[in-house]
């Protein structure tokens, strides 16, 4: 099973079934398949025990991730992180957290 990774302070949240939205650029928007199941896994690669279940990808651009109900603190994470401008292209991942 293919992995999708997660910062390593995800974890707690992806263990605890709370977290069910990631924000994926760059080289990692378009990797993902509504519908597919992925193991997570940390950047480092270590397995988290949880299988992560792809609902829905919105693509959009940085802009308007507020409008998909985003954090500001997370949107200025990825803009201060990934250097984003307004128009770069991004993908929302909605997903439902499943026991490996």
């Amino acid at each position: 099973m293919d992995p999708i990774l997660f910062p390593s302070q995800y974890k707690n949240a992806i263990l605890n079934k709370t977290k069910n939205t990631t924000i994926r650029v760059k080289k990692e928007a378009g990797k993902y398949k509504t519908g597919h199941t992925y193991l997570a896994q940390s950047y480092a690669g270590q397995s988290w025990g949880r299988k992560i279940k792809i609902t829905k990808i919105i693509k959009t651009t940085f802009d308007q991730l507020p409008n998909y109900g985003i954090p500001d603190r997370s949107i200025e994470a990825i803009k201060k992180k990934e250097r984003m401008s307004p128009e770069s292209l991004v993908e929302i991942i909605r997903f439902k957290i499943i026991n490996a």
